[in-house]
C-alpha cells in the first residue's frame, strides 16, 4: 500500500497527515494526559536526581550545591526535566500503539527495527554514561561550564547519555515506523522538519546553557536522522 492510500485510509478529511500524525491529532487529549501524569509521577518519585548519575555515591567537589528540594534549586529543576523527558517518552510510546489500531499500520511488521532501536538506545546510553563525568571535567577546563554548578553537572551526566542513546535509536525507529506504514514511505519533508525541531528543542531544554553542550546534545540525533534519510534516499 502506497503513502497516498495510507493517508486516505486513516485520514478521511485528507489533511495530508501520516497515520502517526493523524493518530496524534485524534488522541491529543489522551496523549497530553499520559504525558502529564508521567511527569507528576517521576517528579514525585525521584527526590534526588543525583542517585541516577554515574557519579552517585561520589562526594561532590567543594562548593558544589547539594540542594534537593529547595524551591528553584538545581536538583529541583533537574527533577522537573527528568519528569518532562519521561512524559514525552511515555506519550510517544503510547502514540505508536494508538496508531497501530489503524488497519493500514502493522507495528508487528517492524519489530526488528524497533528492537534495534531499543538496543541502540541502551548501548548508546550506557557508553555515554561512562564518559559523561570526564566530559564535564573537560568542559570545566575549557571554561564552558562552572565547576560549582550542580545543575550543569546533573544535566550533563543524565541527559547527554540520553542524547547519545536517542541518536543511536533515531534511524531504526524512523525506518521501523516507515516499514510499519505509520510514516510516509519517503520520510517526507514534514517528518524531517518535525524531527529536526524535536532534536533542537531537546538540546535547548536539557543541556547546560552554552553552545558547546548544545552541539554535543544535538549532534547524535541529527546524525541518526541523517542516516535514516540517506537510507531512504539511497538505500
Amino acid at each position: 500500500m502506497d503513502s497516498a492510500e495510507t493517508v486516505d485510509t486513516f485520514d478521511p478529511r485528507r489533511r495530508g497527515l501520516s497515520p502517526l500524525g493523524a493518530a496524534a491529532r485524534r488522541h491529543a487529549r489522551r496523549l497530553v494526559a499520559i504525558g502529564l501524569s508521567t511527569v507528576g509521577f517521576v517528579f514525585a518519585a525521584v527526590r534526588d536526581p543525583g542517585i541516577l548519575s554515574p557519579t552517585a555515591g561520589v562526594s561532590p567537589a567543594a562548593g558544589v550545591s547539594t540542594d534537593v528540594v529547595t524551591a528553584g534549586g538545581p536538583a529541583l529543576l533537574v527533577r522537573l526535566e527528568l519528569g518532562v523527558l519521561a512524559g514525552l517518552l511515555a506519550a510517544g510510546a503510547s502514540l505508536v500503539f494508538l496508531a497501530d489500531r489503524d488497519p493500514a499500520v502493522d507495528i508487528r511488521a517492524a519489530w526488528g527495527w524497533f528492537a534495534l532501536a531499543a538496543a541502540g538506545f541502551l548501548v548508546g546510553t550506557a557508553a555515554a554514561r561512562q564518559v559523561a563525568p570526564a566530559l564535564f571535567d573537560l568542559l570545566v577546563e575549557w571554561g564552558r561550564v562552572t565547576a560549582d554548578s550542580r545543575q550543569s553537572a546533573l544535566e550533563l551526566e543524565l541527559f547527554f547519555p540520553a542524547a547519545v542513546g536517542g541518536g543511536a535509536a533515531v534511524a531504526p525507529l524512523l525506518l521501523g515506523l516507515r516499514r510499519a506504514g505509520a510514516l510516509s514511505r519517503r520520510l517526507a519533508g514534514g517528518t524531517r522538519g518535525l524531527s529536526l525541531l524535536c532534536l533542537v528543542a531537546f538540546a535547548a531544554c536539557f543541556s547546560p546553557p552554552d553552545s558547546t553542550t548544545f552541539a554535543l546534545y544535538a549532534a547524535p540525533p541529527a546524525v541518526g536522522l541523517g542516516v535514516a534519510v540517506a537510507w531512504v534516499e539511497f538505500g
